[in-house]
């Protein structure tokens, strides 16, 4: 069986989905064996400091968009506007104003059927982690991808 093939068998993404994860992510291994469950707890927690609201985008000057949410970080409800081009440039800003300071250095999107997951590969001050978001919206995907990425560079 060849490295590829190794990968595959032992990744919960491919098992559950048929789709490989990003190439970078498959080779950490640190994820191989776990069930499927283990995988989207790891990758995709449900729990943290940092939890999403509201999302909402409306059009704005010089093919911006303008983007407005709310947060719950503990225990406070806290609401954030950023105009900017894309979502993830807004929601990065978003995050830096409201004290989670991340720098996303790999993102990766892909159909899931009816559904995206999208991977993103986040570091704060020398640490990274992995994280994963899936939804129907491409765009809540990508969200849920940063957040879970917050929250595990947190811990």
């Amino acid at each position: 069986m060849n490295a590829l093939a190794s990968s595959f068998a032992t990744d919960p993404f491919h098992a559950r989905f048929g789709c490989a994860l990003p190439r970078t992510m498959r080779d950490e291994n640190t994820w191989q064996h776990m069930s499927w469950a283990n995988f989207a707890e790891r990758f995709s927690p449900t729990t943290g400091p940092l939890r999403l609201g509201s999302w909402t985008a409306g059009r704005a000057t010089g093919g911006r968009t303008a983007y407005d949410a709310t947060f719950g970080i503990s225990d406070t409800i806290i609401t954030c506007a950023a105009t900017t081009y894309g979502p993830i440039e807004a929601l990065s800003s978003m995050l830096h104003d409201a004290g989670f300071r991340i720098e996303i250095l790999s993102f990766h999107q892909q159909s899931i059927g009816s559904e995206t997951a999208t991977f993103v590969l986040a570091e704060r001050d020398g640490r990274r982690e992995w994280s994963m978001g899936m939804d129907a919206d491409a765009t809540l995907s990508s969200i849920r991808a940063v957040i879970a990425g917050a929250n595990l560079l947190d811990r």
